[in-house]
């Protein structure tokens, strides 16, 4: 009886241990459960206020990282180009970076037309018939026209349009860097409609032109999408769509912002497009008021308008690619030089500068001591390029 009982105590403390040890890692598992989570909530909070910080963040001042030393014309004007600028005017063409000029080359030009895609460059004197290409080693060719430039624009591969113009008709021809003419596209004013704007895809695969036609002393605007790829070669002149909405409202700017996202902005319009094989209207947004200034990158399209308030003259306003209004705020000066930086509007001239987020806070405002030729953005943020005659500055906002 005795080897019973205790057989059954050894039972009773082999559970009592049991549930201890189960007892134990259910604890020790709620405190490393709560630690983590503790870590987890610490790092999203640290983030969010990283992030909020950013996002009200302003600045007063700026560091200079690094200055170079240049000679620039009082006509001298800056493209961002690869990691730093393009300097141009009508004496020559130069390509900086942050170590100084990696190449210099001189014309002679009234009025320069300068359009950049990736490494290649396009440069034409407007009225002339000559465009010279370039590239980060410097220039790579010339493209002689059959009639005066209006307007050029390359592509990535070095794929160069121009619209021409002709006492009796228009032209829009398409060269290869190596200046072989791939296509002449002729339009008259009473058949096709005259050509406001063109513009061509990164790719060089697809073309958009805004036409302005008059029928019967009734004039209409509308928008024709070319499509050059081997998936265009079976449609009838290389038409991919043609938008004609737009009645008697001038459609003046038609613009590739990818391969296949384009925008058209009208006196009173916005209009989106897809283009693949062939175009989609994918949305318009109305524009009210008087469209002052426009400008874009690969995901925003932004005006600068005429606002009916005597304190705020001016409204911004940030459209996404489907249509949706990102920003709206009202200004009081119309800078000379708007763009976007990041999620921001940076807005210049000669003598001042300012900088707001979408959100419409002032991330920076100054005025400038000397005569500023050119900003440029370097990170979309903090970083950007300050360009006066005698030197390119590389600061960062504190």
């Amino acid at each position: 009886m005795a080897q019973i009982k205790s057989n059954k105590i050894r039972k009773i403390n082999k559970s009592f241990t049991s549930s201890r040890i189960i007892d134990f890692v259910r604890e020790h598992t709620n405190r490393v459960t709560i630690r983590i989570s503790i870590i987890i909530l610490a790092v999203v909070i640290i983030i969010a206020g990283f992030l909020l910080y950013n996002r009200y963040n302003s600045y007063d001042d700026y560091k200079v990282l690094n200055s170079i030393k240049v000679d620039s014309s009082s006509g001298s004007q800056y493209l961002s180009y690869q990691d730093f600028v393009i300097k141009y005017s009508g004496d020559g063409i130069s390509y900086i970076d942050s170590d100084g000029t990696v190449w210099d080359e001189s014309y002679q030009m009234k009025t320069p037309i300068v359009d950049i895609c990736d490494k290649y460059i396009a440069v034409a004197d407007k009225n002339s018939n000559n465009i010279f290409i370039y590239d980060d080693e410097g220039k790579q060719g010339k493209i002689t026209t059959s009639f005066p430039i209006i307007k050029v624009e390359v592509a990535s591969q070095g794929v160069v349009a121009a619209l021409l113009e002709d006492q009796s008709a228009n032209y829009i021809e398409v060269f290869d860097k190596e200046g072989n003419k791939l296509i002449s596209h002729k339009t008259l004013l009473d058949e096709n409609g005259y050509p406001l704007d063109f513009s061509i895809s990164d790719d060089g695969e697809k073309m958009a032109v805004s036409y302005i036609t008059v029928n019967n002393g009734s004039m209409s605007n509308r928008i024709v999408f070319y499509n050059f790829s081997n998936t265009g070669k079976s449609s009838e002149n290389k038409i991919a769509g043609e938008h004609n909405q737009y009645k008697e409202a001038l459609v003046p700017m038609v613009k590739f912002l990818s391969n296949s996202d384009v925008v058209a902005v009208g006196e009173n319009v916005l209009s989106i497009y897809k283009v693949k094989d062939e175009s989609k209207l994918k949305e318009e947004v109305k524009i009210n008021d008087e469209i002052q200034k426009v400008f874009y990158n690969e995901e925003y399209v932004g005006f600068i308008l005429e606002n009916h308030n005597s304190r705020y003259p001016y409204r911004i306003e940030v459209y996404d690619l489907d249509g949706n209004r990102k920003m709206k705020t009202e200004i009081k000066m119309d800078y000379d030089c708007v763009s976007f930086s990041g999620n921001n509007i940076l807005m210049y001239d000669d003598m001042n500068c300012r900088i707001i987020s979408f959100d419409g806070v002032e991330k920076f405002k100054t005025t400038f001591r000397g005569e500023m030729n050119g900003i440029v953005p370097v990170d979309g943020s903090r970083t950007f390029l300050f360009m006066t005659r005698s030197k390119i500055q590389k600061v960062k906002l504190k």
